[in-house]
C-alpha cells in the first residue's frame, strides 16, 4: 500500500506581529527569524504570531501560557506558533531590556524546536 505524498505549496518561516507589540520585541524576533532561516530549513511554512497579550490560551488545555505551537495531524494544514509579548515591560523592570528580549526569544526558540 503506497502512501500519498502530501505537497506543501509554501515553505519557510514567517513572523506576523499584532499592533501594540513593542517595537524592540518585534525587531528582535524579526532578526532572530532571519538568522533561523539561514541556519534551518523550513520545508513546511510555519508562521510565528507575536501577540500583544500578557498570556494566551492554549486551544486544547485552555490553560494560559506564554507561547504555543500548533502541529496539525493533517499535513496539508500549516503549523503555527503564538508568542505572548504583553509582559515585556514587566520583564524589563525585573530583568533589564536585554534579558527581557532573551526571555521572549527563548519562548520563540522553544516553540521552533517543536517544529
Amino acid at each position: 500500500m503506497k502512501r500519498a505524498s502530501v505537497q506543501h505549496p509554501r515553505s519557510g518561516l514567517r513572523v506576523r506581529c499584532e499592533k501594540g507589540v513593542e517595537p524592540a520585541v518585534r525587531q528582535s524576533c524579526l532578526n532572530f527569524a532571519v538568522w533561523l532561516r539561514s541556519t534551518i530549513d523550513f520545508p513546511i511554512r510555519v508562521v510565528v504570531y507575536l501577540k500583544k497579550d500578557y498570556q494566551i490560551k492554549n486551544k486544547y488545555s485552555k490553560e494560559l501560557v506564554s507561547a504555543t505551537f500548533f502541529a496539525p495531524y493533517d499535513k496539508a494544514i500549516e503549523p503555527y506558533i503564538r508568542i505572548a509579548t504583553g509582559d515585556y515591560e514587566e520583564l524589563v523592570s525585573e530583568r533589564g531590556e536585554i534579558d527581557a528580549l532573551w526571555a521572549i526569544l527563548g519562548s520563540m526558540a522553544h516553540e521552533i524546536v517543536h517544529y
